[in-house]
């Protein structure tokens, strides 16, 4: 059964991207499956993995 995390708060510099990574790379050491949506318009959580955020479309239309 899928269990899920959501780190969110309207303020800036609270760490969310670097929370969502460090849990992620964790849970994955430990065998676990690891889905990230980065649902920042900035990409931070894309940029932070090593993805171009440009190159990725958003996958649904009301998003942007």
């Amino acid at each position: 059964m899928a269990k899920v995390l959501a780190f969110a708060n309207q303020k800036g510099g609270v760490a969310k991207t670097t929370t969502t990574i460090n849990l992620g790379v964790a849970f994955q050491e430990l065998g676990y499956k690891v889905l990230a949506v980065d649902m920042d318009p900035q990409g931070n959580l894309t940029m932070s993995l090593g993805l171009d955020p440009i190159r990725y479309v958003p996958a649904c239309t009301t998003c942007s």
